[in-house]
């Protein structure tokens, strides 16, 4: 934070914006040959002008101005400009092919690129439309940072820097860059193996291809108005399953499973998102039965196991109505909800490490009651100690997370939404998770849109980047006159 007593090197970001506008042009490439596909020419010549014109800016940014190294403070900046930026950018040919109003498309593309899952489609949307939200979704999935740092990006500094805003400094290779590509290519193999999962279960060449960009990004938009509920039999909503887990378990654990399959199981955040399942399968049925017992609790089990994993990895896919559940149910939801999956993973939510963090202090608070006061006793995660800066880090982000959702709740209730349904609205929005009470639809407020478009931008990008983005000392150089005069008067 002392960085930002000095403003940003607003020069420095737009640079590396250029960088971003190049990289994200050809991901809306990716439409323009999907729409030549489906016949849509209209639209493909909307995408394909669109990549262009973002492609020239991008470049002429990037000619204009010099190069420079990022400082942490720019970096960080940079990564919170991404997501509404990109969403921007991509919302503008959605909007002209579908002629959704512009609000909506903006909505959709946050809602794509953060991996959230709510939406405000339209009455009778089109292929591309499904397969684009998809696409946008996958790659909100990787993080459009990890695209421009494999592509574009030298190793050195700035990537150092780019990387550790977005992951923090662990890394599997020894440079930044190749530990960026690494990660690129277990999505891309995990996304190959989702594919297949979901080819073999049945599921239609298309459905399969969207779906599997959905569920394996964490993301949860579906082809069919009912999300897996359409589809009959275990088999597929089973498949589906294994494909979000496989997305919600840390990219930076499979290099290691490849050489060791144990430490999957004895990965922390694998064992407590197991356990987390296991219980809250078990709450959630006896929710969904009424707190009924025997034969009825049993039914109710495999949408329970279903639904919990969806909400816990933050995937939004299900297979029953969220609307007419009792408000004992939807705020088990909203609850698991917030926790989320791995850090390193495509979810969203406050993360299973943190939850750990935050188990092991209370454990260790009890602990100390014990102890002589003297007593060292360092907070550890397996057998990594835990830096106290982290841990502050880490009470900092709950306590911002619980008043933004606490705060968004409350704009809900004010429009005369129930408690419940605004919580696990606001919830969803906020843990990038995408399932809905029926209250997230076309005709809410406007206010209501772009209170759920800055939860879902805040749970992507982890709320402290961008209240740092909208602070005044962050781009303007503070007022020392004041401080001047004291210092004379003091001298005098």
């Amino acid at each position: 934070m002392y960085e930002l007593v000095s403003p940003v090197n607003t020069l420095a970001v737009l640079k590396y914006t250029g960088h971003l506008l190049l990289v994200f042009s050809g991901v809306l490439l990716v439409p323009v040959l999907a729409a030549l596909f489906f016949g849509e020419s209209a639209a493909a010549l909307i995408y394909g002008s669109s990549a262009l014109i973002i492609a020239g800016i991008g470049a002429l940014i990037q000619k204009i101005l010099p190069d420079f190294e990022l400082e942490l403070k720019e970096a960080l900046i940079l990564a919170a400009i991404t997501f509404p930026l990109c969403s921007l950018v991509s919302a503008v040919p959605m909007a002209l092919s579908t002629g959704m109003p512009f609000l909506d498309a903006y909505f959709e593309c946050v809602s794509s690129l953060t991996t959230t899952g709510l939406s405000l489609s339209p009455p009778s949307p089109s292929k591309l439309f499904f397969f684009t939200r998809s696409w946008l979704q996958w790659i909100g999935g990787i993080g459009i940072i990890v695209l421009v740092l494999g592509i574009l990006i030298r190793p050195g500094t700035t990537a150092f820097r780019l990387y550790r805003v977005n992951f923090g400094e662990s890394r599997i290779r020894p440079s930044v860059v190749a530990t960026a590509r690494t990660l690129g290519t277990v999505y891309f193999i995990l996304t190959l193996l989702s594919l297949s999962l979901l080819l073999l279960s049945g599921m239609p060449l298309y459905d399969a291809v969207c779906h599997t960009l959905s569920a394996i990004s964490t993301g949860g938009f579906s082809t069919q108005a009912d999300s897996i509920g359409a589809y009959e039999g275990f088999l597929i909503p089973f498949l589906i399953t294994v494909s979000f887990v496989m997305g919600a378990i840390s990219f930076s654990l499979y290099p290691e499973v490849l050489r060791d399959p144990v430490i999957l199981i004895r990965d922390p955040q694998v064992r407590y998102m197991s356990g987390l399942f296991l219980l809250g399968t078990a709450l959630f049925a006896f929710t969904l039965s009424g707190g009924a017992e025997g034969f009825e609790l049993l039914h109710t089990l495999p949408d329970a196991a279903f639904q919990t994993i969806s909400a816990l990895t933050g995937t939004g896919f299900s297979t029953i109505d969220i609307a007419p559940l009792s408000d004992a149910s939807k705020g088990f939801l909203s609850a698991i909800m917030c926790i989320g999956g791995s850090i390193g993973s495509t979810t969203g939510g406050i993360k299973l490490f943190r939850l750990i963090v935050i188990v092991q202090l209370i454990r260790l608070v009890f602990y100390r009651f014990f102890l002589p006061r003297e007593a060292i006793t360092p907070l550890k995660v397996k057998s990594n100690v835990v830096d106290p800066e982290e841990v502050y880090r880490i009470m900092t982000y709950v306590l911002l997370y619980s008043v933004v959702l606490a705060f968004s709740a409350f704009i809900f209730m004010l429009y005369g939404i129930n408690s419940a349904d605004a919580i696990f609205e606001t919830s969803s929005a906020l843990a990038t998770a995408g399932l809905s009470a029926g209250v997230t639809n076309p005709g809410i407020p406007s206010l209501l849109k772009l209170v759920l478009c800055a939860d879902m931008l805040l749970g992507r990008v982890e709320i402290i980047p961008l209240f740092i983005l909208l602070l005044p000392r962050t781009w303007f150089e503070r007022s020392s006159k004041t401080g001047e005069k004291k210092a004379i008067k003091h001298t005098d």
